[in-house]
């Protein structure tokens, strides 16, 4: 990604600098707490977690084709001490947070027209066919559980089985992250996509209506990975550079506090 003077901030107006500044931290504050939030009963100190939210968040954004959470499911899996609760963990926030955007993108539209792009309805359908899965899933399970035990046991309906229980260790992973905290993750994920249209507002409130709404609509359709927004890209160059002096400035404290103690 470029990330050139006028890709880091909104020209060279001070005023849309610090309200730039201020929205990323805002948001990845918000987007931090809601996945430590996630992981919360782990065992990975706060320290750890900021440390590792720090690195691979600007991957995650950098490498395209959401390749880069791979790179967060195999960190987080390492700090878990298990690969398939950091797989659960990092899906099950891109679940939410793709809730949270769609949930934006619709109320956009509602109260500010404009139409819904056919994609944003597949998303929709995709969506809800996960959480009915979700929901019927242990019934389905319990079912054919009972029936290949009962059945006359062959490699074939062994390795049905087999198969069976991983589906079900991965739902009781998804159950044990989502269980009292779903609802709160899915508020602070609709905060975060809130605060940076709010900024955009607040940045181009002098505009025209329809001109700001066309620019919010595009914003949301590039989150979705429908389009090109320069205020997403502003957004996500600031991220990845701030990211990167605060993961810098934490390993300097870690550095400087082993050297302390040797001491």
């Amino acid at each position: 990604m470029e990330m050139n003077g006028e890709i880091l901030c909104y020209g060279t107006d001070i005023r849309s600098v610090l309200i730039l500044i201020g929205t990323v931290v805002t948001v990845h504050i918000v987007k931090a707490g809601r996945l430590y939030l996630a992981l919360y009963g782990s065992d990975i100190t706060l320290y750890t977690y900021m440390k590792t939210y720090c690195k691979v968040a600007p991957v995650s954004v950098l490498i395209p084709y959401k390749l880069g959470e791979i790179f967060k499911m195999y960190c987080y899996g390492k700090q878990l001490n298990s690969f398939l609760r950091g797989i659960v963990i990092v899906l099950f926030d891109r679940f939410i947070d793709t809730i949270a955007l769609v949930t934006m993108i619709v109320f956009v539209r509602i109260f500010h027209g404009g139409n819904i792009v056919p994609l944003v309805y597949a998303f929709i359908i995709f969506l809800l066919f996960l959480l009915l899965l979700f929901f019927v899933f242990p019934g389905v399970h319990r079912f054919w559980k009972k029936y290949l035990l009962s059945a006359k046991a062959t490699e074939h309906k062994l390795a049905i089985l087999k198969i069976l229980d991983v589906f079900y260790l991965i739902y009781q992973e998804i159950v044990n992250v989502s269980k009292g905290r779903g609802m709160i993750l899915y508020v602070l994920s609709f905060i975060a996509w809130g605060t940076e249209i709010g900024s955009l507002v607040f940045l181009h409130g002098i505009a025209e209506e329809g001109a700001r709404n066309e620019m919010i609509s595009h914003y949301l359709s590039s989150a979705m990975g429908m389009g090109s927004s320069t205020e997403l890209k502003q957004f996500v160059s600031m991220s990845v550079l701030l990211l990167i002096v605060f993961y810098a400035a934490l390993k300097l404290v870690e550095i400087l506090t082993k050297e302390n103690n040797r001491e």
